[in-house]
């Protein structure tokens, strides 16, 4: 099925090429393509990679435990509610994957209280948030059942 699938694709993207043209292609499909993934892509690294997110080897992991080894980052009013608070309220998503999303605020309040210190919220911004991850998270280390990310040996 996903051959299929795949194959329709291509046939209905070609046949879109062949009526808007390349600059219609690559303005009304290919640009908007790029800048939904890169948001998916900085979305996910950023909720899910900083130095002090810990890794779990199977000896220490748990479902809960990974479920809250992510962390919520707002990336502005704006953002955040054309993206359905899936970056502010996504320890809520980890825990509770089926529920709908205009009940992550509520929820994501609740947790904060209930969870304490185990909830893991960061207000830097998000270019700098970028910037110190992807310096700082290079690798993980080897020894233990619990570790997080390093920038050096």
């Amino acid at each position: 099925l996903s051959v299929v699938s795949l194959v329709a694709m291509l046939a209905a993207l070609w046949k879109f090429y062949q009526i808007v043209g390349g600059a219609g292609f690559v303005c009304y499909y290919f640009v908007p393509y790029l800048i939904v993934n890169y948001h998916l892509v900085l979305i996910t690294f950023l909720q899910h990679t900083d130095e002090y997110i810990p890794h779990y080897r199977s000896k220490e992991f748990t479902w809960l435990r990974g479920a809250l080894a992510t962390v919520d980052r707002s990336f502005g009013w704006f953002v955040d509610h054309h993206i359905h608070h899936i970056a502010d309220t996504h320890v809520a998503h980890h825990l509770f994957s089926t529920m709908p999303f205009y009940h992550a605020q509520e929820a994501t309040t609740h947790l904060r209280e209930k969870l304490g210190k185990y909830y893991l919220r960061d207000d830097t911004p998000i270019w700098p948030a970028l910037w110190k991850a992807w310096n700082s998270c290079r690798f993980i280390e080897d020894e233990g059942d619990i570790v997080f990310y390093k920038n050096k040996l």
